[in-house]
């Protein structure tokens, strides 16, 4: 057997294992952490462990307060998310953002705007490539996160928050997440959510998204159609009592209740490649990335 087959083999039974399985292992006992520090990026993921300040918890009040490392994608600003764009996906491998109670009732109309993303410098998937694809055009960073203010809804319609999503997941243990994510804001005041698709396989393994060209018939884009989303929810709303929440859902129907996707952030990390929270230090990451514990979760 080729190295190349036994390694997507591999990948394949661990994508089977870490997110088709629930885990209610609670932690033990463990001191309280009093102070959490941030760490200085150097840029394209790494991180500077010689530079190292204290982070006062109470000022953590902006959306990119916290950090991820980069697999396949290039890490752009928006005003109220932060993604790290794929090109060769066309979609975001993460996006992130803060949500606040006072931002979980907001009233802004859904806007439907689909566009192209203007910053993204290698250009971001077109609205057009789902047409008659068999897939929504589904949100990352949710709409209904941002009705809390007009640039914040249209930015979230921006392409590169938009990844292929089948519809009964999409509307079904998906969206269920999304309503349970903002419950979760309004009751502790805020949380961090960093969220997106599964993209860590061999190309040639991808699905590629197909849709109906007016002019060429059907079509192949280079959109990839992820076979599970992951969720991460931080709540840093008490200084010491922090907790993470993370669940990896399949790209397809289910009948069962997101809350049986709940998953360790470490194995999302092991699936994406991704360091999640990179610039907070590892004894912080390690406390809060490599158990589960939904009993915390009023």
């Amino acid at each position: 057997m080729s190295k190349f087959i036994l390694a997507s083999l591999l990948l394949t039974s661990t994508l089977i294992s870490s997110c088709s399985s629930f885990n209610s292992t609670s932690p033990a006992a463990e001191p309280e952490a009093n102070e959490l520090f941030s760490q200085k990026s150097t840029g394209n993921g790494d991180t500077d462990k010689n530079s190292i300040k204290k982070v006062d918890n109470t000022d953590w009040g902006n959306d990119g307060k916290f950090t991820h490392s980069n697999k396949r994608g290039t890490t752009y600003h928006h005003k109220h998310y932060t993604l790290s764009y794929s090109e060769e996906d066309e979609q975001a491998e993460w996006v992130s953002y803060e949500l606040t109670k006072s931002e979980s009732y907001g009233d802004e109309e859904r806007s439907d705007l689909f566009a192209e993303d203007p910053i993204i410098t290698t250009g971001s998937a077109h609205p057009y490539e789902y047409r008659n694809s068999g897939y929504d055009k589904g949100h990352l960073a949710p709409s209904a996160d941002m009705r809390f203010d007009e640039e914040a809804m249209n930015e979230c319609f921006y392409m590169s928050n938009i990844s292929p999503q089948h519809h009964a997941m999409n509307k079904g243990a998906w969206n269920d997440l999304e309503m349970q994510t903002r419950k979760w804001a309004r009751y502790y005041g805020r949380v961090y959510v960093v969220c997106g698709p599964v993209l860590n396989y061999p190309n040639s393994k991808k699905k590629k998204l197909s849709y109906d060209d007016k002019y060429k018939g059907r079509t192949t884009t280079n959109i990839t159609i992820p076979d599970y989303f992951y969720k991460i929810i931080f709540d840093f709303s008490k200084k010491g009592k922090e907790k993470m929440l993370a669940f990896c859902i399949p790209n397809k129907e289910i009948e069962d209740s997101y809350l049986n996707y709940a998953v360790t952030v470490d194995s999302i990390e092991t699936l994406t490649g991704i360091d999640f929270f990179m610039n907070l230090p590892t004894e912080i990451q390690t406390k809060y990335e490599s158990k589960i514990d939904i009993k915390k979760w009023k």
